[in-house]
């Protein structure tokens, strides 16, 4: 074996590309382009130093059409003629933010009891087509050519040299297609791609304030060698200090077919520092299969888990060779890090965990679709971990890789979740609840930060259904929670955790048999601030202006200072909600969830534009006379108690301690010191620190669950 050490693996073949006898024929979408949809990545945080490939991000040429049937061969066959009035347009992005359609009322998602609508600079519903040519490269002349697509809404169909590849309708996946019989090395390709918004869509609260349109993330070509690796994921095993590799070797023709199929595996610190040895692994096919799934597990040394406060992060470089000679390679980001659920507590890797989420409904007033920019997903997680955050629910969504691997960094543990509101599709697409959970766990199960499934918002997807859907998800993916849907009607039979009160609750009132989930927790709508006009310059008009507000104020004879001062008052709302934090400190299964950013308005009757509170503005920056984010992570962050007495054995740290105490002691500074009466200790001295402690301590180096204080 020599330089690459023991083997520690298993393998295990399938056959998951080809058609085998007795195999049907592609089914759903793909059968309209006739090639296999594959799972794939685009613009990935890392990537092997043997992949080619060739981004299309920049400008396409671009036109509107009404709704047609432009791509009828015979009759039009659009996509093969010139576009006389054509203009350019960026890719990835939505056509509204860069100037298609006119001003008016954004189109909302199928909700209508609960949406967002607004006014947008540019609206356009209906067909659009985009065209991109690019030269493939000689070199690439023997090799397996692919179109991948990261992203399009609601629906696209492409061609690539006027024949026909793939009909794109998803939910959160990214996929790629085999074109190595439609491009000539050496040659142009000439990319195109029908994009319709006015159809109904999977994205769920990613159109509650409009059915925006476009290719929203990024469109690549590559280049592989006929056998290569497919696709390839890292679990993490947490109790076994190992990452186990998944790799899917895969070859398209006979003649591709590698004489000594090996893949050897060397995994890294983020920072590049060698792990443990390098491994390898024969690749074996069964009887006629063309692909194979490879399991190698390989002992982590050191072994740095993830978690909020210490996010680590490795590096797996896979390497596909043909005995000694590399072939193809492959690069993989990953963590490693045990949730799970005990009795009515949450745990982390081992130790009481508290989680301090907040909702994100997709708020984005500049860009309208979520940037494709892993850059600024981390500045504005970094903003969330500041103000004491460890956890996100996406509301009836999947947020974009870019965010997962942002979080990843940041140390964010995120929630996404189905597009459905109760049994209700979020828009008119098939209910299909379980092709959905499946594709989520196919394409972010290598993100360590996705730590819940979850199956939409405040409902019921149906009985026997919550039962099965749990089995399947933890079937596939025993290594994350399970939540049937945030807001209600979460039972041991479809559930790890429950729901809990919305509002403040008294101790000892509120009982469960599991961790909860204080579901939009002292949620609160107030008024938006006209003061802000001249920020949104994107996608979203200012939804009140300050010549709309001042004629408001005139008719009710009130002067513009009496506005500042009314609206600089909301801007302090959410610190007084948590300043309420303590009391549900007390309760220690609980998940507390806070309003962390501005959120989806709500436009109302004219001239209410009434938004829900949150710590910071919808543009991610600090209020006029609101709270910084590291001022609120003074009542959202964990606290560490010192004292020179022991407690008594089997009392809880909040019996100890006393309500009132506690109360006392969560409203002091930052840091302090002072003595407190304490039940059976009689005066005792007290250090409070506030921010920046992963756990709380007693007596001599006991360890309490954070949810106690």
């Amino acid at each position: 074996m020599g330089k690459w050490g023991r083997m520690v693996m298993a393998v295990c073949w399938s056959c998951v590309m080809g058609v085998a006898v007795g195999e049907e024929w592609l089914s759903g979408v793909d059968t309209w382009g006739g090639r296999k949809a594959e799972p794939a990545v685009v613009n990935p945080v890392v990537r092997g130093a043997m992949q080619e490939v060739i981004s299309l991000r920049g400008e396409w040429e671009f036109i509107t059409k009404g709704v047609a049937p432009l791509r009828q061969p015979r009759w039009y066959g659009f996509y093969a003629q010139a576009w006389p009035g054509s203009r350019s347009i960026e890719v990835p992005g939505c056509w509204e933010v860069q100037g298609v359609g006119e001003p008016g009322p954004s189109e909302t998602w199928d909700c209508k009891w609960d949406h967002g609508p607004r006014e947008i600079r540019n609206v356009y519903m209906g067909e659009a087509w985009y065209r991109k040519r690019v030269e493939i490269p000689a070199e690439w002349a023997g090799k397996r050519v692919w179109l991948k697509i990261g992203g399009v809404r609601s629906q696209g169909w492409f061609w690539v040299n006027n024949k026909t590849v793939a009909l794109v309708d998803n939910y959160c996946g990214t996929y790629k297609y085999d074109i190595t019989d439609l491009v000539e090395p050496g040659g142009e390709a000439v990319v195109v791609a029908a994009v319709n918004n006015s159809t109904p869509s999977r994205k769920g609260q990613m159109v509650s304030s409009h059915k925006f349109g476009g290719l929203y993330r990024d469109v690549e070509i590559e280049a592989t060698p006929d056998m290569r690796l497919d696709d390839a994921w890292v679990r993490g095993d947490y109790d076994g200090g190992a990452a186990e590799v998944h790799a899917t070797v895969a070859f398209s023709t006979e003649a591709g077919r590698l004489a000594e199929p090996v893949l050897r595996v060397r995994i890294v610190t983020a920072d590049g520092v060698q792990v443990g040895v390098e491994h390898e692994v024969p690749v074996r096919f069964g009887a006629g299969a063309r692909a194979a799934e490879v399991v190698l597990r390989a002992p982590l040394v050191p072994f740095m888990p993830w978690s909020p406060e210490s996010p680590n992060l490795y590096v797996a470089h896979l390497t596909l060779c043909d005995g000694d000679q590399p072939i193809h390679d492959w690069a993989e980001r990953f963590g490693v890090r045990k949730v799970e659920v005990r009795g009515d507590r949450f745990f982390l890797n081992g130790k009481p965990l508290f989680i301090r989420g907040f909702g994100d409904d997709y708020v984005y007033p500049l860009t309208i679709s979520s940037p494709v920019s892993l850059e600024e997903h981390r500045d504005h997680l970094m903003i969330a971990r500041a103000a004491g955050f460890n956890y996100v629910r996406l509301h009836t969504h999947c947020e974009l890789p870019e965010y997962f691997e942002a979080a990843d960094e940041v140390g964010i543990m995120i929630q996404p979740e189905l597009p459905y509101y109760g049994d209700y599709p979020t828009e008119a697409f098939t209910f299909d609840p379980m092709r959905d959970l499946r594709e989520l766990y196919a394409h972010y199960r290598r993100y360590v930060s996705f730590t819940t499934y979850c199956t939409g918002n405040e409902g019921l997807l149906g009985k026997p259904l919550d039962r099965e859907i749990y089995k399947l998800a933890k079937r596939l993916d025993p290594d994350r929670l399970m939540l049937h849907q945030d807001g209600e009607l979460n039972t041991a039979e479809n559930s790890d955790f429950r729901n809990g009160p919305i509002n403040v609750w008294a101790p000892g009132s509120f009982e469960c048999d599991a961790p909860f989930v204080a579901h939009e927790y002292l949620n609160l709508s107030v008024k938006q601030d006209p003061r802000n006009e001249d920020r949104f310059t994107g996608g979203w008009m200012p939804p009140v202006t300050l010549a709309e507000r001042d004629e408001r104020l005139a008719a009710a004879e009130l002067a513009r200072p009496a506005m500042g001062g009314c609206v600089s008052g909301c801007a302090r709302a959410p610190e007084c909600l948590s300043e309420a934090g303590p009391r549900v400190r007390r309760a220690r299964s609980c998940l507390r969830r806070l309003r962390l950013l501005d959120d989806r308005g709500c436009g109302g009757s004219a001239g209410e534009h009434l938004q829900c509170a949150g710590t910071v503005r919808s543009l991610w920056g600090v209020k006029r006379n609101g709270s910084t984010p590291e001022f609120f992570r003074r009542f959202n962050g964990p606290a560490r108690f010192c004292s020179r007495h022991r407690r008594s054995r089997g009392s809880d740290f909040r019996d100890v301690v006393g309500d009132r105490n506690l109360d006392r002691i969560m409203a002091k500074p930052r840091s302090w010191r002072g003595e407190v009466q304490w039940p059976g200790c009689g005066r005792v001295t007290v250090c409070c620190r506030r921010a920046g402690f992963p756990v709380v301590r007693w007596g001599a180096g006991q360890d309490f669950p954070r949810n106690s204080g």
